[in-house]
């Protein structure tokens, strides 16, 4: 089923390239589709505005936060501080393992912290490893 002028004229005034991609994938994509194309579209648009406006309200960590975390890190649980940095260093990954006692120090450095918060520490944390620690 091929898109009406109208949508596509709107979908190429989204100025998100992977939102017109998701948008495209699922109108031109097989199935049978139980909405209209309008619809979808105004669904698969809000939606994405919702999740752009949670990540706005994630808590931003500055980056003295991010060293005393570090420091914290360092000195509760030396082993898995060394070990991320070598991971972080080699790998440009952390293993799943590891990731998971991390934000559980997280959580135990910052009880009250939403998970939202815990992750956006956690990659903050990482960028702080790449450019001050390996």
């Amino acid at each position: 089923m091929s898109i009406s002028p109208e949508l596509q004229a709107k979908i190429d005034a989204l100025e998100d390239e992977r939102l017109k991609a998701d948008i495209l994938d699922v109108l031109t994509g097989p199935g049978k589709r139980r909405a209209t194309d309008e619809a979808i579209y105004e669904m698969i648009v809000s939606s994405h505005a919702r999740v752009k406006e949670q990540q706005a309200r994630l808590r931003q960590w500055e980056d003295d936060e991010v060293a005393a975390f570090a420091e914290y890190f360092k000195e509760k649980k030396l082993a898995d501080f060394v070990e991320f940095i070598k991971q972080e260093r080699e790998f440009n990954e952390i293993e799943s393992v590891l990731a998971w006692r991390v934000v559980g120090l997280i959580s135990e450095w910052m009880p009250d912290l939403s998970s939202g918060g815990s992750n956006g520490l956690f990659s903050k944390f990482r960028d702080y490893v790449k450019l001050h620690l390996t």
